[in-house]
């Protein structure tokens, strides 16, 4: 109750008011960790002009591109074949013809793609897109992203807004986890273009990581990225040769990328440590480790209740052939495969090149079918005794 007064003929009357308080509904804070991620590769569509680099592109139009996006470069590092930026919201990488961006959260990844094509234009002298890849997993969240990402259909009608004889995927089961992916190739100027060297891509997209290893991706923990990277056991994902720079968020959360010298091979790792909503990807082309073997210590490293995990390589990449058939052929400890796709897409180049894209989807087992049958036997014979104990008693 609260006490009001009231005029009534020049008199000054007090009495009971009975007030409701109306409160605001209080948004319960999320944040999707799963990436959209765009890759682009130019080219020259004619013959006349001096082809420059991506890389010419100023620091100033890449942060102008970037907050088209919403987000920002905290940190990066360089090298004379690729620039490496941590962002606010994952990664930029940027070499002489490609240029691969990822943005986790709501961020508008897509509205970067005129900006981008004109700036490899201006620039580089780079004015058409030879091929074109955007991918990502279905959202947790979907409502609270843009209205342009709520519906991979929309995406697919803003890409072919660009780009003519696109292709648009969804792999996996409409009612479970599934990887969408958009893609276009163009016929390449230069016939050398058409032979492209072996190239791969390993990406694990993993959900529910176990509890005991989230606190280390906290500031309790870890004070700042490169603590975070000893004690969470990523050095052992990256060879001790690659160039890494990393980023601790506050008061959780954390990013990685990651090259090797002299080359357009990279690593990028994104964490967000949240028990309601965690996630954590990673993402490779580095063909020094045999890729089944690295996606066992990536698993380990970070045991999620599920994962995604796709591999993507040309038809000169014999490590991303022999990674495909062997997480076809081989189980994954620890890990039910629920679903699994193999695709082959065709450019048509001069050389007639192919494509294969495989998918794989991975439920952490139960417990107890981790335990191997001469453990099951133990416990069965300690619970019998036990039972016959507790009967005599």
């Amino acid at each position: 109750m609260q006490m009001a007064t009231e005029v009534v003929s020049g008199q000054t009357q007090t009495f009971e008011a009975e007030v409701q308080r109306i409160e605001t509904p209080v948004e319960e804070y999320f944040f999707e960790g799963a990436e959209k991620l765009l890759e682009l590769w130019f080219e020259r569509s004619s013959g006349n002009g001096k082809i420059g680099s991506l890389r010419d592109i100023p620091r100033d139009e890449i942060d102008a591109m970037l907050d088209v996006a919403r987000c920002k470069i905290l940190h990066s590092k360089h090298d004379d074949k690729i620039d490496s930026y941590v962002l606010s919201e994952s990664s930029l990488f940027i070499s002489d013809n490609r240029l691969i961006i990822k943005t986790c959260g709501s961020t508008r990844l897509l509205a970067t793609l005129p900006v981008i094509i004109r700036l490899a234009s201006d620039y580089a002298n780079l004015d058409q897109v030879q091929s074109v890849y955007y991918s990502r997993k279905n959202f947790l969240r979907p409502d609270l992203q843009h209205p342009l990402y709520k519906s991979f259909d929309a995406e697919v009608a803003y890409l072919d807004q660009f780009f003519e004889d696109g292709h648009a995927y969804c792999l996996g089961s409409l009612k479970q986890d599934r990887w969408y992916l958009y893609t276009m190739h163009r016929q390449p100027k230069k016939t050398k273009m058409a032979s492209r060297n072996p190239d791969h891509t390993l990406e694990i997209l993993m959900n529910d990581l176990d509890s005991d290893i989230l606190p280390v991706f906290t500031k309790d923990v870890c004070e700042d990225g490169r603590e975070c990277f000893e004690k969470s056991g990523i050095t052992h994902l990256i060879p001790n040769s690659a160039i890494v720079h990393d980023e601790m968020f506050d008061p959780c959360g954390y990013s990685m990328n990651a090259f090797m010298p002299d080359t357009d091979q990279y690593a990028t790792i994104h964490v967000t440590p949240e028990s309601q909503f965690s996630f954590a990807s990673f993402e490779t082309n580095i063909d020094a480790n045999c890729l089944y073997k690295q996606t066992k210590k990536v698993v380990n490293c970070f045991r999620p209740g599920k994962l995604l995990m796709t591999v993507f390589a040309n038809e000169n990449s014999v490590k991303g052939k022999d990674a495909q058939q062997q997480l076809w052929e081989c189980e994954l400890p620890g890990y039910k495969r629920t679903n699994v796709q193999f695709v082959r897409l065709e450019v048509k180049i001069r050389l007639r090149q192919f494509f294969r894209v495989s998918i794989e989807i991975f439920r952490r087992k139960p417990w107890s079918m981790l335990i191997s049958s001469e453990e099951t036997q133990l416990i069965l014979t300690k619970t019998t005794a036990k039972e016959a104990n507790r009967k005599e008693s």
